[in-house]
């Protein structure tokens, strides 16, 4: 069995989550109104139903304080905010954990830790796997096409976090290089590249990568932690998040600041365009709310806040964050993102 079956065990078929909801009892759903619509006729009543619209941290806790005793599991149903409620009420509960995406816009089901926020930062914490994840193409394709789009975000973030990686242990800091890890990323770059005109038509062929490709990252993260995949575009969101207080969704977000992170890093933006248009992941700006003069000052932000949140070290220390270079990695993304 290989490794990411071991860690995230993964059920990928047409009508298994049809199946699954069918069969549970005593169970906890963690979901929103829109995903819950689609299977509620023929799924199992759940002994608690929980709204997953935030995750603030208060909000989780009085979540997981609110389920009655006798659960059996916790099923997460939806996209990343369902996906870590269920998990951070499951591990406040000693319960086990289903996932079950009903869009695959983010890694949130191939994941140990949840995200969650505290105020308008992003935290991380936990450490919890699900016994399954049920990937149900025929469920996740009756989503908005956008969202699992949107997939892209957390797998072409390797482009720039492996950059980041490499340049701050040449520099000798942080965690030593690690040339598998490395080469796990440089395959999802070049298999994503290939994959994309499926991932735009978000044919069953696409959601189906993206699945077990999140799923294979997910693996690698707990392998070998989660540096390849990570750097200084999820700072930009974070960014982004704090001043703004908005909540975009998340793939789109993450692939828009690849495009800039990539110009600034001078690490081949080309691809990430290329990425970007060939999969159609919805990265335009003024669809984010991000206008020139924000980018300058999440920019002139960016390295107090990686400094303060204690964040890997990137090319956010090295480069110099200037108003012209955010014009120009704002000119960049503008134009990559044009049809």
């Amino acid at each position: 069995m290989s490794l990411e079956d071991r860690l995230f065990p993964l059920t990928l078929e047409n009508g298994a989550a049809t199946v699954r909801l069918a069969d549970l009892r005593d169970h906890v759903v963690c979901t929103m109104a829109e995903p819950w619509a689609l299977v509620k006729d023929t799924a199992a009543p759940p002994l608690h139903y929980v709204e997953a619209r935030s995750v603030e941290l208060a909000d989780l806790q009085r979540a997981a304080a609110e389920v009655p005793d006798g659960a059996k599991v916790v099923v997460g149903l939806g996209g990343g905010s369902s996906l870590d409620t269920a998990k951070f009420i499951a591990e406040a509960r000693g319960l086990p954990l289903i996932q079950i995406p009903s869009i695959i816009s983010v890694d949130a089901a191939f994941t140990a830790p949840y995200g969650y926020r505290d105020g308008s930062r992003v935290r991380y914490a936990g450490d919890l796997r699900p016994v399954e994840v049920i990937a149900d193409p025929d469920l996740i394709r009756r989503a908005p096409p956008g969202l699992n789009r949107a997939g892209v975000g957390d797998l072409l973030s390797c482009h720039t976090g492996m950059f980041d990686w490499k340049l701050a242990s040449d520099a000798g800091r942080g965690e030593p290089w690690n040339e598998e890890a490395a080469v796990l990323g440089r395959r999802v770059l070049d298999d994503l590249e290939a994959a994309a005109p499926e991932i735009a038509a978000v044919s069953d062929e696409g959601v189906r990568f993206l699945a077990r490709t999140h799923q294979v990252v997910g693996a690698g993260c707990i392998e070998y932690g989660p540096r390849f995949e990570e750097g200084s575009e999820h700072f930009v969101a974070y960014v982004y998040e704090w001043l703004t207080n908005e909540h975009r969704v998340h793939g789109e977000l993450i692939s828009f600041c690849v495009l800039v992170m990539s110009f600034v890093q001078g690490n081949d933006p080309d691809r990430a365009v290329r990425v970007v248009r060939g999969t159609k992941v919805d990265a335009r700006p003024e669809h984010l709310g991000i206008d020139e003069t924000l980018l300058e000052r999440i920019l002139a932000e960016l390295p107090t806040y990686c400094e303060r949140e204690q964040l890997f070290p990137s090319v956010v220390e090295a480069a110099d964050l200037t108003p012209k270079l955010a014009r120009e990695a704002f000119a960049v993304a503008t134009g990559a993102t044009r049809t």
